[in-house]
């Protein structure tokens, strides 16, 4: 029985699926044509002018690694104090249309072209290299008008692959959001391809001078860990991710009130079903993630406390964010206590403490380092229950295998960091090459397994609408293999188009 081993410090764990899953269907190797029209459809992309005049809205890469709602401070918009003596008031000569920031409702989106390697392991007569083409079509919709707001975007993908009976395809590209209040997902698989739509975001909302209120599918991203970031519990963002725009969102209510410029207390609800629940009418409140956080601001010190429960489970932790000498030092603790009355296994059966230790600095404003140290109170080391937990929650998100009645698998293993062994330590490095190029280099390394997880990547804004950007994900066993917490898992390699219109 062969088992890709589970790169586990992943809240989203990918390629933990056994190969004797059985086939998805048959053996089909991609023909000329389709290899022919997506490399066709990538370089016409990359080839068109500009068409737009207004910069990507990178929702997602303004919300990775900053609270979700300190930029949204009491402040209220000035713009209504200096229209009235303009001298371009219905010229004719303008070099600008103004009317659409009159205009509330905003449309938009892009498309994004990828290709990917990937080298799984295989038996020694199947040593194929899964490449997959992705095409992805972003159509959003906004509207904003004084406090209120609305959002509504939804992709539209079309993959293929030249190996879909490979045991990382389902888990990697045939995989559902599990468990969300409202689903708004489809996925059809028609064997040599895959068609798959959702409803990305999907929220409303009001925001006051100093109260805000979103419901709905939203991004929440807290903490400021650059790599393994235990206070992003909401929507968490791991270090395989290749583009930030993925991030899926939660179905919450967010509420914020906003004491003054410095504090701010926050509240998030987030309903979950079950498979065996989907009454919306019968949600249980012992599936629900609810988490208030406290924010603060003295000085050049930002001060976090936050306590709740997520997945079955009791969390509390702080975070201090300090900058020094140019330099920004912080630190984060979570605390974790599983309930007993459904989490019995081994490593519940007493409390987890992670703590994150780090410091960035920027040398001439152009080079940007990172070093940061992750510690878990909790490994779970040779225990094999966590693996197989993981391994389950893989097989039920991709179709290959039914829930438990209690959905354990899912509400043991994610939103939170698991580990196999208790360090890590993440470092990273950025440099701006040119104008239009950055070049980031980040790795992780267990001290105690010796293996090391890296990703190089490079990014090239083509144009204020087109970025093109290649990078890895590669691993390095050590001379402990059988410690490694990354043993097993496969390197990749992808290749991305980004056009926002």
């Amino acid at each position: 029985m062969l088992r890709i081993p589970t790169i586990s410090i992943l809240s989203c764990n990918l390629f933990g699926v056994r190969d004797d899953a059985g086939p998805r269907h048959g053996g089909f190797r991609l023909s000329s044509l389709r290899w022919t029209f997506g490399t066709a459809v990538f370089l016409i992309f990359i080839s068109m002018p500009s068409l737009a005049q207004t910069p990507p809205d990178l929702d997602a890469n303004n919300n990775q690694k900053n609270d979700s709602t300190e930029n949204e401070s009491a402040q209220q918009d000035d713009s209504g104090s200096d229209d009235s003596g303009s001298d371009d008031s219905g010229s004719d000569d303008s070099d600008f249309d103004l009317s659409e920031f009159d205009n509330p409702y905003h449309l938009g989106g892009f498309f994004r072209q990828s290709i990917q390697g990937l080298k799984p392991f295989y038996p020694l007569d199947k040593k194929y290299t899964d490449i997959t083409s992705g095409s992805r079509l972003r159509l959003r919709a906004e509207y904003d008008e004084g406090p209120f707001q609305a959002e509504l975007s939804g992709n539209g993908d079309f993959l293929f692959t030249n190996h879909p009976q490979s045991p990382a395809f389902a888990p990697l590209y045939a995989s559902r959001i599990r468990n969300r209040l409202l689903s708004m997902e489809t996925i059809q698989d028609h064997g040599d391809y895959l068609i798959r739509g959702d409803i990305h975001r999907f929220n409303a909302a009001y925001k006051g001078a100093d109260f805000h209120l979103t419901l709905g599918r939203q991004a929440i991203s807290w903490g400021e860990g650059r790599l393994l970031n235990p206070m992003d519990l909401i929507t968490p963002v791991g270090p395989l991710i290749q583009d930030l725009e993925d991030v899926p969102g939660a179905d919450a209510i967010n509420t914020s009130y906003f004491f003054n410029s410095y504090d701010s207390i926050q509240l998030v609800i987030a309903p979950y079903t079950r498979s065996d629940e989907r009454d919306l009418g019968r949600l249980r409140s012992q599936d629900s993630t609810a988490i208030i956080r406290y924010k603060g601001t003295f000085g050049n010190l930002d001060m976090v406390f936050l306590g709740g429960r997520q997945h079955r489970s009791y969390v509390w932790g702080t975070e201090l964010n300090i900058t020094i000498w140019d330099a920004g030092f912080r630190f984060a603790y979570l605390g974790r206590q599983e309930d007993e009355k459904f989490h019995t296994d081994y490593l519940a059966q007493e409390d987890t403490h992670q703590f994150v230790l780090g410091a960035s600095y920027a040398f001439w404003g152009e080079l940007r380092t990172n070093l940061e140290f992750f510690y878990n109170s909790r490994p779970y080391g040779e225990d094999p229950y966590i693996p197989e937990q993981q391994q389950k929650e893989l097989e039920v998100a991709s179709n290959q295998s039914d829930p438990e009645l209690s959905d354990e698998s899912f509400f043991r293993t994610k939103g939170r960091i698991l580990t196999r062994n208790p360090y890590l330590v993440q470092a990273s490095v950025g440099y701006n090459i040119t104008e239009l190029i950055t070049g980031d280099l980040f790795a992780i390394w267990d001290p105690e397994g010796g293996s090391v997880l890296y990703g190089p990547q490079f990014s090239f804004n083509a144009s204020n609408e087109i970025i093109i950007v290649a990078g890895a994900r590669l691993y390095s066993l050590g001379s402990h293999p059988e410690e490694a917490e990354f043993q097993g898992a496969p390197p990749q390699a992808f290749l991305y188009m980004r056009w926002h219109f």
